[in-house]
């Protein structure tokens, strides 16, 4: 996607930005563990204070497994709570929420296999402002939503038709991405970094309105570090656009508050087909933030860019630039190498002060394209 004042390419609104939800209704709700309804839903009960309601809320070293959770009617699937660690889902499906299907906060040492998470985050208002979303919008909602939360592992999870995008990974703090703008919920006085997250072996598509994995940082000087986004697969669905926006896909390394971090970020062996957006992003979209330590290797990407037309497609996309000027922001020590690229404009597509270092990468660009444009 370009910017209209100097052709810029811009992840800003397609994968870490778009959201915006005012939750209507809330369920029923109910004390104790988690009940149902004769029809199969499971009765809405207080997620903590995070001012939602969800069909499972975990507790201290649950483990919650081989089960249906039908969310319809609640805020979230299953909540993992401020505190609330050593949670483990496994072989659970989760469908029919407002907002996330799967949503931790502020917590460690969570684990989600084996997983099928879809048909979640529908009820959906876009925010029509990026940087002050409007009170009762809700900024990020995926299918699987982890928001300052360390030592956690997501792996062999399919999630699919979802109205909010697939994956997020992102820091908690005084903003608070996964917490409606103005609503009920706790707000931080303190940030919550994000550290020690693997993202393996996971199948994702048609998750609409937002990207497939995205790892950002949003809170003032934050940070989210040592996260690795290995073998998972990224296709497009029978629909490029679903009822919330379009099939974006991709995969997002992304610094989006000041002087925010992003670092120490892997992105390998994954195979990324026909997203909306370029199949790999690395982008320092605020002043002074920085990416850094990002290596892109070993990945299959194929038809990817096609909302920026087809001249415009882009395999990998590193990108620093602000408009209108340099403020300091970064990509450091980028590193793209040994990925298969094809059916692009652009195989790899750079911008801004600290070029990538790119080697051993097998491109084969559409007529007239570039297979490397650094700018």
């Amino acid at each position: 996607m370009k910017t209209s004042a100097n052709g810029r390419w811009s992840v800003q609104k397609a994968c870490a930005v778009i959201a915006g939800m005012a939750l209507a209704g809330g369920g029923l709700a109910v004390s104790g563990g988690t009940a149902a309804f004769a029809d199969g839903t499971s009765a809405c009960q207080p997620a903590g204070d995070s001012g939602f309601t969800a069909a499972v809320v975990a507790q201290n070293g649950q483990t919650i497994s081989n089960r249906t959770v039908n969310a319809t009617g609640c805020d979230v699937g299953i909540y993992v709570g401020t505190g609330i660690t050593n949670v483990t889902i496994t072989r659970v499906t989760v469908e029919g929420a407002n907002a996330a299907g799967i949503l931790a906060q502020k917590t460690s040492r969570l684990t989600v296999s084996r997983s099928t998470i879809d048909g979640n985050g529908f009820a959906t208002t876009i925010p029509q402002s990026h940087t002050n979303p409007e009170a009762g919008s809700l900024p990020q909602a995926f299918g699987i939503s982890l928001f300052g939360v360390s030592h956690a592992t997501l792996t062999r999870n399919t999630v699919y038709n979802n109205g909010r995008g697939g994956i997020g990974v992102m820091d908690n703090g005084p903003f608070d991405p996964g917490q409606v703008v103005g609503g009920t919920g706790a707000v931080s006085e303190q940030n919550f970094p994000v550290s020690d997250i693997t993202i393996s072996r996971n199948a994702l598509w048609s998750n609409y309105a937002g990207c497939a994995i995205v790892v950002s940082a949003f809170n003032i000087g934050n940070t989210v570090s040592d996260v690795d986004v290995t073998r998972n697969t990224i296709k497009q669905g029978n629909q490029p656009f679903g009822p919330t926006g379009p099939d974006v896909g991709g995969i997002v390394a992304q610094s989006n508050g000041v002087a925010s971090t992003v670092s120490d970020i892997m992105i390998s062996s994954n195979t990324v087909t026909d997203s909306g957006e370029g199949g790999v992003i690395v982008h320092a979209a605020a002043p002074a933030s920085m990416t850094k330590n990002v290596t892109v290797t070993g990945n299959i990407l194929s038809g990817n860019g096609w909302l920026s037309g087809p001249t415009q497609t882009m395999g990998v996309v590193v990108d620093s630039r602000l408009i209108p000027a340099d403020l300091g922001q970064s990509n450091v020590n980028t590193e793209v190498t040994r990925n298969v690229i094809s059916n692009e404009f652009f195989g790899i597509w750079a911008q801004g002060p600290n070029a990538p270092v790119t080697s051993l990468n097998d491109i084969t660009v559409n007529a007239g394209g570039e297979a490397i444009h650094i700018q």
